[in-house]
């Protein structure tokens, strides 16, 4: 017996998994897709664009004892997923007023490497380079110009970790310095993995 229970996060990875399947040329079922768009849609509060964990209006998870350190409200991460999902399901960044006002608050919340001020969230920034990369234009570039002074001028430069990134944040801990080097990788490639859905430049850092 099914529980019923969803989950924006696993959704999203869900999402990915069946977008690569059917780039790749394997069969992936149409209700596949139309159940994690009614998932997301039930999840995305109306007004504002932002999307929920387990229910609208739910904030994302943290681990216990990290909820005052990291608080969930400067994360936009289930927002993110939210985006990218709409996209990879077909909805057009140009014409989707969840994606639009789902976007207004990813630029809000800008990548900044400021752990004592719990803004880092490494799990947060891979989506939203995802999703801000498929939303492209002025997003992007915002989202880009973030990057740099929180991700790249972070990495270890010296030493046996360097090349690595301090697992901080709220998943740090629990996900080491592998989780969050392979995060923070991802985020750097994100313009080499997916094509634009809705349209490409030839330069995929613009």
């Amino acid at each position: 017996m099914r529980p019923g229970d969803n989950d924006t996060s696993v959704t999203g990875w869900m999402v990915m998994a069946l977008k690569s399947a059917k780039m790749a040329g394997l069969r992936v079922s149409e209700e596949a897709f139309d159940g994690a768009r009614s998932w997301i849609e039930k999840a995305t509060e109306p007004e504002y664009g932002r999307v929920g964990y387990t229910a609208r209006g739910t904030g994302p998870a943290r681990p216990e004892g990290f909820e005052d350190l990291f608080p969930s409200e400067k994360s936009e991460s289930l927002t993110a997923v939210g985006i990218l999902s709409r996209v990879f399901l077909g909805e057009d960044p140009a014409k989707s007023e969840a994606i639009r006002k789902g976007t207004n608050l990813c630029l809000k919340a800008l990548p900044v490497w400021d752990p004592e001020g719990g803004a880092v969230d490494m799990y947060y920034w891979y989506y939203g380079t995802l999703a801000m990369f498929q939303v492209g234009d002025d997003a992007w570039k915002k989202w880009l110009a973030a990057m740099g002074p929180a991700i790249i001028d972070h990495q270890r430069k010296e030493g046996c970790e360097k090349g690595s990134w301090d697992p901080v944040g709220p998943w740090g801990r629990a996900g080491g310095r592998v989780y969050s080097t392979a995060l923070m990788v991802m985020c750097m490639e994100v313009f080499y993995r997916y094509d634009r859905v809705f349209g490409t430049t030839l330069d995929p850092r613009k």
